[in-house]
């Protein structure tokens, strides 16, 4: 184990602070894979860590030399790799990568080999993930990188020689806004940095701590440049207070402190506290996080460290572990990076040799979650949602929950209410309104009095289809083609389409000639039905809840021949194909009359005629009309004949 030093408080050394009572953390798990390639440089397999929630789950992110490892932390006593996406460049000689998420996207940098900015849906989470941007257009390599969330840029740090701001409005299409140093601004070599609402404060290795003002992209103003203050070495990292007035300044240098800058003046950061274990001579932060009244340190060979900064001037060690066991050599080790931000409060290490570790939320971060075994349901029209609910522990007293405004109309039940901190309640939704199937937000709301959170379930609910409205064939069209077309009017949230041809309308279901599905709103069918035959068709839309039927339609296929009777008649129709006239002839004068009428292929009723009772012969003019196929409709008493003629004016 390592050798501890005593710290000693000096009465003339105000600014350094004895040792609190520091409690040592509780280690929930750890994981980690052996068999990924550990570097030729430290003999480390991983590098940065990062933590994110979403949809219910908390994740942690380590990365590694072959890439970027999603850790479910959600049960922390029980954490396992769920997803894992290889990095642009892999290899022994990957030693730093660096991670942040905003808005749904994980962004990813590496600083060795030839690299690329990478993005990741995380949306789908925890079914899956997706890489959906990985180029090198911005950046090859990047030693660090920050999101200003609230002005949806992302700043690229230490960009082979370069800063680079992108706007990420579309997260997975950033925007290069500008690049640093350039002939009008001058800013040196940026290891890593914080920035908030336009303000960074970069770290800036040999040249010291910068505060530059972004608000003006093209244009940044240069606000401060801190070099001369204690333990000066290599400016590696730090981190903000929430309240914006001090900022935490580590020097990747053995043996120094860390430095807590008052920056109330933007243009004049102040020293005013240091902290430092004082476990052995040449111990060396690394990475900080803040949050709440709690600094969280990956301190290298010292493991983690978390320092109590109620009061900034006087910083209190509070809680420690020591990942890695090895001795301590003044060389580079352990614990690498640091991430307390899950809702939990559970906090995340990276180790550089041990992979990732889980520890326990500290006293003072009380766990405000509350978590839904389930976050998105796809329902039904009239069926019911259930699920449970598990109440955070950190509420001091009964919790009482509610549906928040905005909320989607259902009756909620809860099986407790109020609910006890830590316990888990079911949830009942019924009476749910129809959402078109589209997802749409139930919010609850959990608060003791003092504190609050709430959380968000996506409810999709889907009604049977209506019945589609049916386009073709028309009502008692005739003349339709013996390999007819059918098409309808899209429906609202169908997922597919029934179309049925039958050839009896009074038993219609038992007499199905023709019957496909289809996801199209048209279809034209394979085989051919019977010439000069009525037919009935109708069409049925589809989906997971159930399916709507339209009205029966009549249709009456084209006739083939050129030749046909209707009974006591015999015609001919002469000449076929036709130039300007058809002529239709019965060998005896006709013993009744028939209504003659030319129909183009859609339909449409282009000529009507009588052939007289008593006469045998009619010409129809059909020069005027474009050369294609025709249809004669032959109509007598309740008989009708479809013949099929063509007009062709060679």
């Amino acid at each position: 184990m390592k050798n501890a030093i005593q710290l000693i408080c000096f009465a003339m050394l105000p600014l350094s602070f004895c040792l609190g009572q520091a409690s040592q953390a509780t280690m929930l798990d750890n994981w980690h894979d052996d068999t990924i390639l550990p570097t030729s440089f430290y003999n480390n397999r991983y590098n940065e860590c990062w933590g994110f929630a979403i949809n219910g789950h908390e994740y942690g992110v380590i990365g590694s030399t072959a890439g970027m490892h999603i850790v479910d932390v959600t049960n922390p006593t029980d954490v396992f790799e769920a997803f894992r996406v290889p990095g642009a460049s892999t290899g022994a000689n990957l030693v730093h990568r660096d991670m942040k998420d905003y808005n749904g996207y994980l962004y990813c940098v590496a600083d060795e080999g030839p690299s690329k900015l990478q993005i990741i849906d995380l949306q789908d989470l925890p079914n899956s993930v997706t890489q959906v941007y990985s180029s090198n257009e911005f950046v090859t390599t990047s030693h660090n990188l920050y999101i200003d969330t609230s002005q949806q840029r992302l700043y690229l740090l230490g960009a082979g020689s370069s800063t680079k701001v992108l706007d990420i409005t579309n997260p997975t299409q950033p925007v290069l806004l500008a690049s640093y140093p350039n002939p009008s601004y001058y800013m040196p070599y940026t290891h890593d940095g914080f920035i908030k609402d336009n303000i960074g404060f970069f770290n800036c290795g040999g040249s010291g701590f910068w505060i530059i003002d972004f608000t003006n992209p093209l244009a940044p103003v240069t606000l401060s440049v801190l070099t001369a203050y204690s333990d000066a070495g290599y400016n590696h990292s730090g981190w903000l207070t929430e309240d914006g007035n001090y900022y935490l300044l580590c020097d990747e240098t053995h043996g120094a402190r860390v430095k807590v800058l008052d920056v109330t003046d933007l243009s004049e950061p102040t020293e005013v506290a240091t902290i430092e274990p004082g476990l052995w001579n040449n111990e060396i932060p690394h990475n900080v996080l803040i949050r709440g009244n709690y600094a969280y340190f990956s301190y290298y060979y010292d493991g983690l460290e978390v320092w109590d900064i109620t009061n900034p001037l006087n910083p209190q060690r509070a809680y420690y572990y020591d990942t890695y066991p090895a001795p301590n050599v003044p060389s580079y080790a352990g614990a690498w990076g640091v991430n307390p931000n899950l809702p939990s409060g559970n906090i995340l290490i990276s180790d550089m040799q041990g992979g990732l570790f889980v520890f326990a939320a500290v006293d003072g971060v009380p766990n405000l979650n509350i978590v839904p075994s389930q976050d998105e349901f796809d329902i039904c029209l009239g069926e019911t949602v259930t699920f449970n609910l598990t109440i955070g522990s950190g509420f001091a007293s009964d919790v009482t929950l509610s549906v928040g405004v905005g909320s989607l109309a259902a009756n909620v039940q809860f099986s407790q209410n109020p609910a006890q901190p830590g316990s888990t309640v079911q949830v009942t939704v019924s009476n749910i309104a129809a959402t078109q199937g589209l997802s749409s937000d139930l919010f609850i709301a959990a608060t003791d009095g003092v504190d609050a959170n709430s959380t968000n379930i996506a409810i999709a609910v889907s009604e049977m289809p209506v019945a589609p409205a049916q386009s073709a064939p028309l009502e008692n069209e005739t003349a339709v083609p013996v390999n007819a077309s059918f098409a309808w009017q899209p429906v609202p949230g169908a997922t597919s389409y029934k179309l049925q041809v039958a050839d009896d309308l009074a038993a219609f279901t038992t007499h199905i000639v023709y019957s496909a599905n289809t996801a199209a709103t048209n279809f034209t069918l394979s085989n051919n039905l019977t010439a000069g035959k009525t037919y009935y068709w109708r069409v049925s839309a589809n989906n997971d809840c159930g399916q709507t039927a339209s009205a029966i339609r009549t249709f009456t296929t084209a006739g083939v021949n050129a030749v046909g009777s209707l009974a006591g008649i015999s015609l001919g129709i002469y000449p076929n194909p036709a130039k300007d006239f058809v002529i239709l002839s019965s060998t005896a004068p006709l013993s009744k009359g028939l209504g003659v009428t030319l129909l183009a292929p859609t339909g449409q009723v282009l000529l009507q005629r009588e052939f007289v009772a008593g006469t045998s012969y009619l010409s129809l003019p059909v020069g005027d009309y474009p050369a294609g196929v025709y249809f004669l409709k032959l109509a007598s008493d309740n008989e009708v004949l479809v013949q099929r003629v063509v007009v062709a004016h060679r």
